[in-house]
């Protein structure tokens, strides 16, 4: 399945670059993340492995990853390569005026949610949605203070 969402923040490119990409940062924005660590050494950028702990529909879901293009301030994508979901994650910032434009787009392999599947891409898309707010919240505000998106 196939999702994709984009949202305006206030601050320039580089310091949503630099936030976004710092994984001590992802359990601030990203509300279904519970644990998220580099099981590699040395810097990130491609080749960099980690592994994720997620709370989806009440389950918790492990997962591991790589990263596959990380361009400084432009973009940073990864591909989950082992749990319940995998597949492939982007992120990409771009500059427009003194603010950054930043989309996420993603296509997970969901085959360990056969039923209900339409339900769970909404349960997703309203996640991300949820996730870009609370990031533009933080990086605007300096909050950590949770929004809701409630539309499907």
């Amino acid at each position: 399945m196939k999702f994709e969402n984009s949202v305006i923040i206030n601050q320039p490119v580089h310091n949503v670059f630099d936030f976004v990409t710092n994984l001590n940062n992802n359990t601030k924005w990203q509300t279904d993340i519970l644990e998220l660590a580099m099981t590699s050494e040395g810097r990130f950028g491609p080749g960099s492995t980690y592994r994720c702990v997620n709370r989806f529909m009440g389950q918790r879901i492990e997962t591991e990853g790589v990263i596959t293009d990380y361009v400084p301030d432009q973009t940073c994508s990864f591909r989950i390569t082992s749990g319940t979901m995998t597949g492939e994650s982007n992120f990409f910032f771009e500059a427009v005026g003194g603010a950054t434009k930043f989309t996420t787009t993603a296509n997970l392999d969901l085959r360990y949610f056969k039923m209900g599947k339409i339900f769970v891409k909404r349960k997703i898309y309203k996640q991300l949605k949820n996730d870009m707010l609370q990031l533009k919240k933080i990086l605007e505000n300096g909050k950590n203070t949770l929004l809701r998106f409630d539309g499907i």
